[in-house]
């Protein structure tokens, strides 16, 4: 494989596509430069933080009049002839990636480069191939590009800084045998699991709740408190529920669905190529709010989000927000990214056509039974 020392790239609102080639194996560059507009200057400054943890140097071209083709053509030769002295005229001093940027930057750069008889490259977003250019037959050289893109550095590249990157969760086998409960007994514990969840939300300062005696009347209630007893995950003296500590309250009030998925993606990770998953992430976003993501994983070097949610929407307005929250979320990323809300209870019709307003996934009900299945051909979409 060529390497190339230089590495210019045309940064726009996909900024993976300028990562994933300069963190390949083998075709890693020493140096980065970026070119971007006025309006991209803060976009090229976060690559710059990526590329300088990989011990890759950067360097910025501005291009302050987009209208001025002549300025924007003199700006970039100039670069370009810099580049190629400075490396004594060497054949493998400088590459063209012209994935990014606007399309005028692009066919600039690109008529720049073929006068100058210097190489240029493509990445396909769809696949993950990287073309040398021309494009004239399946004879042109390409190759794959591996998937290394983490999430730390996906977020970076969209000014998200990650406050905690949790190491891989690890289960009980009580854990295990709530989660399969729960889930393949839906009709019987999704009315229940509300009231369970109430009292978890209402424990004192030593996590315990006491029970209101109208609810000890309750089997199915009673039921579900006993199986989480029964596997000594909380403690049930008869009146009181004892939830431990932070940790065991934080499972019992829905943590469990998001732990039933981490795993079942943990499970998948091999086959699915999936390269960083985290569950618990939280995240603090350009305007300097922070948010928890449930779960957050890369695959293909592809953003995925998930939302697990065990309460009951019974308004469409809570549902909803819900809904706008994962969309804001995956908007902040690349347009290539991908969310999904998965909810122990049925969503209402509002609630799937908000979804489908906001282009995401949703899986409800007796369908987290197959959550295996659909989230294998959602990620392979």
């Amino acid at each position: 494989m060529r390497r190339f020392k230089t590495h210019v790239c045309l940064v726009s609102q996909n900024e993976e596509v300028n990562i994933t080639p300069a963190l390949h194996s083998g075709f890693k560059p020493d140096h980065v430069l970026l070119i971007h507009t006025a309006w991209h200057k803060v976009k090229a400054h976060h690559l710059s933080l990526i590329f300088n943890q990989h011990e890759i140097s950067t360097d910025f071209l501005e291009i302050s009049n987009k209208k001025d083709i002549p300025q924007i053509s003199a700006l970039i030769n100039q670069a370009i002839i810099k580049i190629i002295k400075d490396s004594d005229g060497n054949e493998n001093s400088i590459v063209l990636n012209m994935t990014g940027g606007s399309k005028l930057l692009s066919i600039v750069c690109s008529e720049l480069f073929v006068e100058h008889k210097l190489p240029i490259f493509y990445v396909n977003k769809e696949t993950d191939i990287l073309h040398f250019l021309p494009l004239k037959d399946d004879k042109s050289y390409q190759f794959h590009l591996e998937d290394r893109l983490k999430i730390h550095d996906y977020l970076l590249a969209y000014g998200i800084k990650s406050i905690n990157h949790n190491p891989e969760i690890e289960t009980s086998v009580a854990h295990q045998k709530i989660c399969d409960q729960l889930i393949q007994n839906i009709d019987e514990y999704k009315k229940p699991l509300g009231k369970f969840n109430y009292y978890a939300a209402q424990t004192n300062k030593s996590f315990q709740v006491t029970i209101k005696h109208s609810d000890f009347k309750d089997l199915k209630f009673i039921s579900l408190v006993n199986l989480f007893s029964n596997l000594h995950i909380i403690e049930f003296t008869g009146k009181t529920l004892n939830f431990k500590n932070e940790k065991v309250r934080f499972f019992c009030n829905g943590g469990w669905l998001e732990e039933f998925v981490y795993h079942q993606l943990q499970a998948l990770k091999k086959q699915l190529l999936i390269q960083d998953i985290c569950m618990g992430l939280e995240i603090e976003l350009p305007c300097g709010s922070r948010n928890e993501l449930d779960i957050a994983l890369m695959a293909n070097n592809r953003f995925y989000l998930i939302e697990c949610k065990t309460k009951k929407y019974s308004g469409q307005s809570t549902g909803n927000n819900t809904l706008y929250k994962l969309d804001t979320l995956k908007n902040y990323g690349s347009t290539k990214s991908k969310a999904m809300l998965i909810s122990y209870h049925t969503l209402t019709s509002s609630n799937r056509r908000r979804a489908d307003d906001y282009q995401l996934n949703i899986i409800s009900g007796h369908q987290i039974k197959h959550l295996e299945k659909i989230i294998t051909e959602w990620l392979r979409r």
